[in-house]
């Protein structure tokens, strides 16, 4: 009877250890009850900051611009208000609002012209400009350009607006021709604009600047 409780007593100290060491991990189907590896919380904050890095690059891109905006500007001493429609370049990564008499088209490559429909000659060049350009050495040439049109460059006040702020701005006139620089760099846009006004007609330099105003790169 002895022999028979000792052989009894083995197996079920057998079957006793067996049970704890599958407490802890197993359910008695061969799943494991542990629902959260170590690696798991590491996993999600990865992935929650691939998402943030997803949603910050896509969010200049799926930017919407109103198609409309009411441009206010002077010509021939008189305030004019008209709607401009939004235009985006086919030739550089930029767009801007289009006052009705003016057109915007392609001049050459890293080149557009905004021009006034019945004079095309009235005109303002866009120039989107790379990160790395070299200020210094843009300022210089701009300042070349201008001096072909007038030994004698000046530095006019800049307009009152943030799109303008700690611009370069150009000036040279001759007898027939008025010619400006602006060198902008800002969050909008980084650019150089070149505006040209005949002196004997309207000057529709403001109507360029207001519709300057609006534009932003890509």
């Amino acid at each position: 009877m002895k022999n028979f409780l000792k052989w009894l007593t083995v197996p079920l100290a057998i079957f006793l250890l067996a049970a704890c060491g599958t407490s802890e991990t197993d359910n008695g189907n061969g799943e494991n009850n542990n629902s959260n590896p170590p690696n798991e919380e590491v996993d999600e904050d990865e992935d929650e900051n691939q998402n943030e890095n997803k949603d910050d690059s896509q969010k200049k891109e799926n930017e919407i611009r109103v198609m409309e905006e009411n441009l206010s500007y002077e010509i021939d001493g008189e305030t004019k208000e008209e709607t401009a429609f939004l235009k985006e370049s086919d030739n550089q990564a930029f767009s801007l609002h289009v006052l009705p008499d003016f057109t915007l088209t392609a001049e050459e490559p890293n080149k557009d012209i905004l021009h006034l429909n019945d004079q095309s000659e009235v005109f303002m060049r866009i120039e989107v400009l790379p990160k790395e350009v070299d200020m210094k050495q843009l300022e210089e040439n701009t300042m070349i350009q201008l001096q072909s049109v007038n030994e004698e460059v000046e530095h006019p006040s800049l307009p009152q607006d943030d799109f303008f702020k700690d611009a370069v701005m150009m000036e040279a006139s001759s007898e027939t021709d008025t010619v400006t620089a602006f060198i902008v760099h800002n969050d909008s846009a980084q650019v150089k604009l070149t505006l040209f006004n005949k002196n004997e007609d309207t000057n529709y330099k403001d109507a360029f600047i207001e519709m300057a105003k609006t534009i932003q790169t890509k």
